[in-house]
């Protein structure tokens, strides 16, 4: 196997390799999380002392792929992912009642069917956003390429679709 040389002091590299083989993290796995390292000191001109901490600190917090940690991880991401989308139906389902002057919406005000929405919407991105690597999907080294979309966009995401919605609606009952 080749190893890559990485503008990471080896004071720092080598601990943190270590840890993460240790662990049982694949070569793939440990250049992956060296290379997200390596590119984040670059972007911030940081050291990773400065930026992670210790190093066997930092890899032991290092979510592995295939490990139950992940699983757990990805759980949580797909569980407020749903708990988004039903936030995002049950908000524009409650504002396009409201825009026609509905009564009732299964027996209750389209006021409080909006904002149970607009609540587990926002509660479920800012939740994610809380909880950050606890809740996300692991297949490699965090915050890389898709992997950013994914994890920490995501949920946003369906927050802005929700806006956009509700604007839509708005603008055809205009």
């Amino acid at each position: 196997m080749t190893i890559k040389q990485w503008n990471i002091p080896s004071d720092w590299q080598e601990p943190f390799v270590a840890k993460l083989t240790e662990r049982g993290a694949s070569g793939t796995v440990v250049n992956a999380a060296l290379e997200a390292i390596d590119d984040k000191c670059k972007a911030t001109g940081e050291e990773p002392l400065a930026l992670f901490g210790e190093p066997r600190a930092y890899a032991e917090s290092v979510i592995l792929p295939d490990t139950k940690a992940a699983s757990r991880s990805r759980t949580k991401a797909i569980a407020l992912a749903l708990l988004g989308l039903l936030g995002m139906f049950l908000t524009l389902w409650g504002w396009a009642a409201l825009q026609k002057d509905t009564d009732k919406l299964i027996g209750m005000s389209p006021v409080v069917i909006f904002v149970i929405g607009a609540l587990l919407c926002l509660g479920a991105a800012v939740a994610d956003a809380l909880l950050g690597a606890k809740a996300d999907v692991v297949h490699g080294a965090p915050q890389k390429g898709s992997a950013l979309l994914l994890n920490k966009l995501g949920p946003w995401i369906i927050v802005a679709l929700t806006l956009v919605g509700m604007l839509l609606i708005w603008i055809r009952n205009n």
